[in-house]
Order: C-alpha cells, then sequence, then structure tokens
C-alpha cells in the first residue's frame, strides 16, 4: 500500500480526469483518456485507480499490455482485450457478443487463418475486422458499461492501435471508456498510429509530470522515517528526476544500506542505482550502434567537461561522427539537448559508467586529463582524471596534479589539494620530490589541519630550499608545530631568522611568544621590521596587556588598519590587522573590530589565505557574542568547528570558535550541550598554558558555574586570573559577564572577603585601562558581593558606562544584578524597572538563560512578566532583525548572506523565524510588518 501511495503522490488532477471519464461513460457518454508519461511516473497505478471506480460502478473492463516483442505480431493486444469474454464460457445469458456485424472480427480469433491473410482485398478484410470489433463493443455494453484499458500502448501493434483510432471516433453516445497508458520516451514501432489515436476528438491527452521537490521531501520522510535534510532530499529528487518508481526504489536501497536521511549520507546515496532504472538504462544502451555506445561512455567519463570535442577525442571519433552519435542518443532518450553533452538523469551516467571495462576507463580519464589540461581553468578536473587512472612515472602528470593543487588551496579546499599532492608523489622518482614540492604538501596539509603537515614540512627545510623558499617554510612549520602543542619547537624554527626574514617572521615569533608564553621572545622593537602596520599592531597588543591607557592603546590599533586590512604574501593565521581588530574589540569598538574582520576575512578568501580567513571568522564570532548577537556567534562557531576532528591540528580559531560556542549555549540554556561539545574537542582538561586556551579556559570555568561545580569553577577562575597576569599577556583584559559569575563561584566557594578582594583588584586594574566593557563587570561584581547602597551605586555606575555602548547582553547582566539588589533593598519599583528592560535585552540576544533569570527576579518583586507576542517586532533577535531589514530592502538571500557574511541557508532560518514571529506568510509583507526597534533603555537612577 505504501507503494501504491507513493507513486500516486500529486496526481490528484489526473484521478479526477479519470473518475470524471468513468462517471460520463456510466451515463452513456463514451469517451477515451490518453496517459502519457515516462515509466515509472504512476501510469500503471493510475489505471488500477480507473478499474476498481469502474468496478464499482458495475462496468466490465477488459485490459491488455503492450508488449516490445509481440509488436510485430497482429491483434496481440486486441486478442488480450477480448478473448476471455470469447471462451464460451463468459457469454452469460443473453445475446452472444459476436452476434450481428461483430462476426465480421471473428476471423481475428482464427489463430490458423489469421496469420496468412494475403493478397488484394486484405485492406477491406481489415476495414471488416475493424468494424466487426467495433460492434463487439457495443454488444458487450448493452449488458453494462465499459472499460477498456491498454497499458504501455507505446508497444502495441499495428493492427490493435488501428481498433483503437476506429472505436474511439465512435464512442459519442455508447457507455464505453477507453483509457491507454504510452510512454514517450521508449521507441514506438508504430508511432504514426499511435499518435493518430490519441488526436481523436473524444480523447483526452494528460501529460503526467515528475514529483516536486517537496513531494520528493514527504515521499523520503515517509520511506526512511525521518525528516530529512534539505540537501539529501535534494540529491534524491536530482538522482531520480523526481521519478516516484525510481526514487522509491532508491530509498528502499538506501533503508538496506543503512543510509540515513542526513546531510553527511549525501555522497553515499550518489552511490545507489535503482533497479528498474538501471535495467531500463541498459535495455536502451544495448539497442544502440557501438559509435553510440562508445559516446555514452565518453561522456560518463567527462561528466561536467563534456565539450562535444572532448567527448569526440575520449570515444575514439570524429567530430561528425560524434556529432551523429549524440542525435542516436538523445533520440534513445538518454542524452540532453545542447553542450556541453549531459545525461538526462544522473542515474544514466553512473549505469553506463559500471559499465565501462575497467582497461577502457583507466584508457579513458587519461585522455580525459589530456583534453583537459591544456586550459588552466580545468586544471582541477584534469587532475581528478588522473586520481582515477593507475599511477606510475609521469612528470607531466606530477605537474597537472600539481597545478591543480594550486588552485585548490586559493579556492578553499586544502584537503583536495593535499590528495592531488600525494597522488603526484606517486608519479615522481625521490630525487624529483624537492623542497618546493615538499613545501607545497605541508602547507596544504597544514590548510587542511592534518598532523602530518610537521613531518611534511620538516622534510622540505631539510633539502635545503632557497631563501625566500625557506622563509615560508618556517613560517609554516612554526604554525604547525604549535597547532601540535610544541609552541617551544615552533619558537626554536624562528630563532635566528626574525632578523633577516622580514616582518612576517617576526611577527609571528612575536605571536606566538604572546600566545603560548614561549622562551624564545622576539626583540620588542625590531629595526628590521620596515613594514609599519605590524609595528603598531603589535606595540597596540603590547600596551593592552601591560594596562596602559585606553587613548594610547586604541590609537596604536588605529593607526595599524590606517591603511586598511592589509596581508601579507604568506598565510599566517594572525596578520597585523586581526590582532589590531582584537584590540579596537577590548578597547570598547566593536564596530571597528568587526569592520576590520570582515575585511581581513575578503581580503584573506580573495588570496586564498585559509589560517588567516578562519582565524580572523573565529574573531568576529567573538565580536558578535559582545554584541548580543548570540544566535549568529553560535552559527559562526559552529560552521568553523565543523571543518575540523578531533584529531586534527589545533589551530588558534579552533579554541576561540569552542570558546564561543560554549558561552553561547550557556547563555541559550544548554549547558548540558556545551559539556558535551567540550568534551568532543578534546578540550575538557590538559589544556596549554598559554593565552591562546584562556578563552577556553574562561567558557570551561563559567559552564563548571553553571552546572553547579563551584570547586571546579573556582579553580578554573583562580588559574585564568593568574595565568592571565604573568608572561607576556599580563594584563588580560577580556573581562566580560564571566567576571562576575568568578566572583560569585569564589564566594560561594571560598568566601566573601576573597570575592570582594578579587572584585577590588579587578576595579583598580580596569581602572588603569579605561575601557568601559571590562570596568563595568568589574564594577557590576564588586557592586554585588559588597551589597547595600554602595554597591547599588557601584552597579548603577556600571549600567552608565555601558548605556551608549553596542554591547546589550553586558547590559543585561548588569540590570539583573542591580535589580536583584534593589529588590533586596526594598524599592520594589525601581526593581521591576531594570528586571523589565534586563528581560527585553536578554531576549532581543537570545540569551534565554539570563532571560529566565529575569522573569525569576521579576516574580519576587510581585511581578507577572509576559512573554514576547509573536507579532511584535521587539521580539525578534538582532541576527533576525537584520536579515528581515535587509530582506524589506529587496536584497534576495544570496545577496543578504554576502552583506552579513552568513550562509544563504543561515538566511532563509532567519527569515523563516521572523515571518513566525510577526504574523506574515511572505516577503513583500516586511516592510508593512516590521517596525522600528525601539532604543535600549536609558539607565535609570536609584533614588536613595
Amino acid at each position: 500500500m505504501r507503494r501504491e501511495g507513493a507513486v500516486l503522490l500529486e496526481r490528484v488532477h489526473e484521478r479526477e480526469l479519470l473518475e470524471a471519464g468513468v462517471r460520463r461513460a456510466h451515463r452513456g457518454n463514451g469517451g477515451m483518456v490518453v496517459l502519457e508519461g515516462a515509466a515509472g511516473l504512476g501510469k500503471t497505478s493510475l489505471l488500477r485507480g480507473a478499474r476498481e471506480e469502474a468496478a464499482d460502478l458495475g462496468f466490465g473492463i477488459l485490459h491488455a499490455r503492450g508488449c516490445e516483442l509481440e509488436r510485430d505480431f497482429p491483434w496481440t493486444v486486441v486478442r488480450q482485450l477480448f478473448e476471455c469474454f470469447l471462451d464460451g464460457g463468459h457469454h452469460g445469458e443473453g445475446r452472444n457478443p459476436m452476434a450481428g456485424p461483430a462476426a465480421l472480427a471473428g476471423g481475428i480469433f482464427d489463430y490458423g487463418q489469421a496469420e496468412t491473410r494475403t493478397g488484394p482485398a486484405v485492406e477491406e478484410q481489415l476495414y471488416a475486422a475493424l468494424h466487426g470489433l467495433y460492434w463487439l463493443c457495443r454488444n458487450l455494453a448493452e449488458r453494462q458499461p465499459l472499460l477498456l484499458v491498454i497499458d504501455d500502448a507505446q508497444w502495441a501493434d499495428a493492427a490493435s492501435l488501428r481498433f483503437v483510432s476506429y472505436l474511439a471516433n465512435r464512442l459519442d453516445d455508447d457507455p464505453i471508456l477507453v483509457v491507454l497508458a504510452t510512454s514517450p520516451a521508449e521507441e514506438a514501432a508504430h508511432s504514426d498510429l499511435l499518435r493518430t489515436a490519441c488526436a481523436a476528438p473524444l480523447a483526452e491527452l494528460v501529460t503526467l509530470s515528475e514529483l516536486t521537490p517537496d513531494a520528493v521531501r514527504q515521499l523520503t520522510a515517509e520511506t526512511l522515517g525521518d525528516t530529512p535534510d534539505e540537501s539529501f532530499a535534494e540529491a534524491c529528487h536530482t538522482l531520480t528526476g523526481g521519478n516516484p518508481q525510481h526514487l522509491l526504489e532508491l530509498l528502499r536501497e538506501a533503508e538496506r544500506a543503512g543510509i540515513a536521511p542526513v546531510a553527511a549520507d549525501v555522497p553515499r546515496i550518489h552511490g545507489l542505482a535503482p533497479g528498474r532504472a538501471a535495467q531500463g538504462v541498459r535495455r536502451r544502451l544495448d539497442r544502440l550502434p557501438d559509435r553510440a555506445i562508445a559516446l555514452a561512455r565518453a561522456v560518463a567519463v567527462l561528466r561536467g567537461q563534456a565539450e562535444p570535442q572532448h567527448c569526440a577525442r575520449v570515444a575514439g571519433l570524429d567530430e561528425d561522427g560524434a556529432s551523429e552519435a549524440a542525435g542516436v542518443l538523445r533520440d534513445a532518450g538518454l542524452l540532453a539537448s545542447g553542450t556541453p553533452y549531459a545525461f538526462n538523469r544522473p542515474v544514466i551516467r553512473q549505469v553506463v559508467y559500471e559499465g565501462i571495462p575497467a582497461r577502457l576507463r583507466n584508457a579513458a580519464h587519461r585522455t580525459a586529463a589530456e583534453c583537459l589540461s591544456t586550459d588552466p581553468a580545468t586544471a582541477v578536473p584534469a587532475a581528478e582524471h588522473l586520481c582515477r587512472t593507475d599511477p606510475g612515472p609521469d612528470r607531466w602528470a606530477a605537474d597537472v596534479l600539481r597545478a591543480a593543487s594550486s588552485r585548490l588551496v586559493g579556492q578553499g579546499d586544502p584537503q583536495s589539494a593535499a590528495r592531488y599532492l600525494r597522488r603526484a608523489m606517486g608519479e615522481l622518482s625521490a630525487h624529483e620530490t624537492d623542497a618546493s614540492f615538499w613545501a607545497e604538501l605541508g602547507a596544504a596539509e597544514l590548510r587542511a589541519h592534518e598532523p602530518a603537515a610537521v613531518e611534511c614540512l620538516t622534510e622540505a627545510l631539510h633539502r635545503r630550499p632557497r631563501p625566500d623558499l625557506e622563509r615560508a617554510i618556517r613560517l609554516d612549520l612554526a604554525q604547525a608545530l604549535a597547532a601540535a602543542g610544541r609552541p617551544d619547537e615552533a619558537a626554536e624554527t624562528l630563532s635566528g631568522h626574525t632578523s633577516a626574514g622580514g616582518s612576517q617572521l617576526w611577527a609571528l615569533g612575536a605571536v606566538l611568544h604572546r600566545l603560548f608564553a614561549t622562551t624564545q621572545a622576539p626583540c620588542p622593537s625590531g629595526p628590521h621590521v620596515e613594514d609599519r602596520a605590524t609595528l603598531c599592531a603589535h606595540a597596540a597588543a603590547e600596551a593592552l596587556s601591560r594596562g596602559r591607557p585606553l587613548h594610547r592603546v586604541a590609537r596604536l590599533s588605529a593607526a595599524a588598519v590606517a591603511d586598511g586590512a592589509r596581508l601579507g604574501p604568506h598565510d599566517v593565521e594572525l596578520p597585523p590587522a586581526s590582532i589590531a581588530a582584537w584590540v579596537l574589540a577590548q578597547c570598547g569598538d566593536p564596530v571597528s573590530a568587526e569592520r576590520v574582520l570582515n575585511e581581513v576575512i575578503v581580503a584573506a578568501s580573495r588570496a586564498g589565505h585559509l589560517l588567516a580567513s578562519a582565524t580572523a571568522e573565529s574573531l568576529r564570532a567573538m565580536v558578535l557574542l559582545d554584541t548580543g548577537r548570540i544566535t549568529e556567534a553560535a552559527d559562526a562557531a559552529r560552521s568553523l568547528l565543523g571543518r575540523t576532528g578531533a584529531k586534527d591540528l589545533e589551530t588558534v580559531h579552533v579554541p576561540l570558535a569552542t570558546a564561543v560556542l560554549i558561552h553561547c549555549m550557556i547563555e541559550q540554556n544548554r549547558a548540558g550541550e556545551a559539556a558535551d561539545l567540550l568534551a568532543r574537542q578534546g578540550l575538557a582538561d590538559g589544556l596549554h598554558g598559554g593565552a591562546v586556551y584562556l578563552p577556553v579556559r574562561v567558557a570551561r570555568g563559567r559552564l563548571f558555574a553553571a552546572l553547579g561545580r563551584t570547586r571546579e569553577a573556582v579553580r578554573e577562575f583562580l588559574d585564568c586570573r593568574r595565568l592571565a597576569q604573568k608572561g607576556p599577556w599580563r594584563h588580560f583584559c577580556a573581562t566580560g559577564g564571566w567576571f562576575v559569575d568568578g566572583v560569585r563561584a569564589l564566594a560561594l566557594g571560598v568566601g566573601a572577603s576573597a570575592a570582594r578582594t578579587l572584585a577590588f583588584d579587578e576595579v583598580k586594574r580596569a581602572s588603569s585601562l579605561g575601557a568601559a566593557q571590562p570596568l563595568a563587570a568589574a564594577l557590576c561584581a564588586y557592586g554585588e558581593i559588597v551589597g547595600g547602597d554602595k554597591g547599588i551605586r557601584r552597579m548603577e555606575q556600571a549600567d552608565h558606562l555601558l548605556a551608549e555602548l553596542p554591547l546589550p547582553l553586558d547590559r543585561a547582566r548588569v540590570l539583573l544584578a542591580l535589580g536583584g539588589a534593589l529588590r533586596r533593598g526594598g524599592d520594589r519599583l525601581g526593581a521591576r524597572q531594570r528586571l523589565t528592560a534586563a528581560a527585553e535585552l536578554a531576549r532581543g540576544c537570545g540569551a534565554e538563560s539570563l532571560e529566565n533569570a529575569a522573569h525569576a527576579e521579576l516574580r519576587l518583586t510581585g511581578a507577572r512578566p509576559a512573554p514576547a507576542t509573536s507579532k511584535d517586532a521587539a521580539a525578534l533577535t538582532p541576527a533576525e532583525q537584520r536579515v528581515a531589514d535587509k530582506a524589506s530592502e529587496g536584497l534576495t538571500n544570496k545577496e543578504i548572506a554576502q552583506a552579513l557574511f552568513i550562509t544563504v541557508k543561515t538566511v532563509e532560518w532567519h527569515l523563516g523565524q521572523a515571518y513566525s514571529k510577526l504574523g506574515i506568510r511572505k516577503r513583500s509583507e516586511l516592510a508593512r510588518a516590521l517596525s522600528p526597534v525601539g532604543a535600549v533603555p536609558a539607565p535609570l537612577r536609584h533614588s536613595a
């Protein structure tokens, strides 16, 4: 029953048409319905439904099926239709159906005579037989309405098709319905007769269409028992062309193979071919001439690069022969029109490709690589073809693979680049793999986060490269060693080379010294460094770490990006512009920080600097979190972490993105999931003491506090503070909301006195710097632990500091603490005002945990907080608001994604959420539904 329902999906119109034809015939108004469509679109199931409908109304039902092997024999379909009524046992009472003019058709059923009719009277005899068959139908219809059903009419014999055409023109006043099902994709020997029959005045032609993506998604969910991922449903639709029968077969094979309807299993489903579809393709191929089969194999090998000239060469044909073969394939319904050549459906390509003998396939891929390697634009497909041939000593093949590898790194696919280079190694002898080759392989593996990068880059360095190549190798090797947890060796790699190696070697040494507290400290001034942006960025970081005044730090960081976010010639994780952006964020200017990081991401993507791009994206995620865009921050961090595995090199972006995602999960009230993430990333314990892991330690401390593990939280926070105050990062200034959590944990685990001392000390440190965010956090923590009027004044001071800054999450924390203090002091009205503002800010950020805490405090004041209304624009999160604003301006989803540096799927998700909250259904209603979101409420003074 499930299969029957599957092939009848989206066939409501066709079923209604057949039912209407049956009812008309029952009233005495005959006609004909022709169902046209490829095999598997549900024609047979529709015929079965028509027979059931007719049976319920008391019809006599005759059915037959055309057969490819019987179409050259006369009257085969007619005999299938009527023989069961003419065997003497089905006449019943009443008139013999062969009486009267119907007797003229009697010879059709006399097998000894019907096959041997010859001579000039054949046409007259044929007309008499057709007229007799017509009266046979009328005689049968006198007893009860009659339904004639013919399936696979494209394979019916010529004589039977003449009968159908004859009958179709004489059905006006007879209770007779004829239903034909035909497939235009099959080769019909008597297509002219079939078209004549279908063109009868009483015939209604219905062309069946393929399933829509929505129907494919529905059938996939019903068959596999789970809602499919969008990409999985799309792959099923592409592979089957929306053919319900083939789709059902594909899904059953997927079910047997244990394939789940998720994005990760999309490559696996591409390896399946529905059995019936594959048989049909093989049957058509077997009837084709050799040149057409050769061209089909060439198209299957070349796939998306099947230009006519390439296909001709791979198939061993001249251009005229290839063009003629293409016409044959199109006539057979295998090849689509236009160029480059492509099959009508992916399953055809798969069947053809699997049918190529291994020896011929190897040679075809080699020839395809030779064709494509002449054009730099197709270097990557040429290399892919080479990877499908047997390896051997061939310098030309190695050069093609290396050229493709270089393009892939620039396109952001270092995994494939490394794979091509490893294959190229099999084409070269030992002495041909020089330092440049090992450097390219190591660089690709580093950007693919593969631990083997260390070994390859070390080998490259041992092969005595030229000076400029040596500098590039040392840059990559130092980063690979640091990512592998060997920062001292990384510093040693740079030691003694920074003075002659230019700005980037010096800058990388400074970064390693600062992030990992390496023993190889670079010269702080570096007169050999001529790049002013590099010097300013590192000077700003140094000034920040030493707690210098804010205006000096901000001036240095602004100078570093005064000429834009420029990148050096070599890809490094933290170019000067990224460092300057991070400093700007710490100085209370997240808007400028985000702008610079966006510029770095764009420039790095264009230059193929994957390390710089990943780290800039992780820093941007931190800025998104700081500015209250929790959903966007979580999406960005999750996307970054999705590119690396637990055993990969741990480049700088991994701990940063992990920290951001843990913070987001805590704010979203998903602490349990955050703990699982920490374990999956291998960052639950045993971290290096460098500053690069401080964000993870801070997030880990907050997580412990959220899970009620106070003792572990205290230990983590104290370790963070100790590490932040020593070495090259003495003033760790990322003091955000975590500091309040740390002080609370310390008060619970050690005592209020220790917590008060810590908070007061941090207030002094933050005051010397002058940055609003860390100072507000310190004041809030100090005010909460001190309590009373003094504490309330400190928290009000923190609120004033944040009032003009785009830091809604920090301000919501301050207002929550202030509201709680006012409630405990007896000022219920003031408490309600602050707590209501805190709840609204938290809701706007998507901070469910913080919003719940604010509502709990509000209830203690006697208030009854109402949930956000679904049609209130203020209920939109900042991410949803930005996407909705862009959409209301007329931007497409792709343009919005590019403008906001998010994926198209993220845009679609936010728009769907916005539509639901605003109570609208389409894009054109956005401008009307959106109302300006109110500004963050001004700080409220406590009247003592």
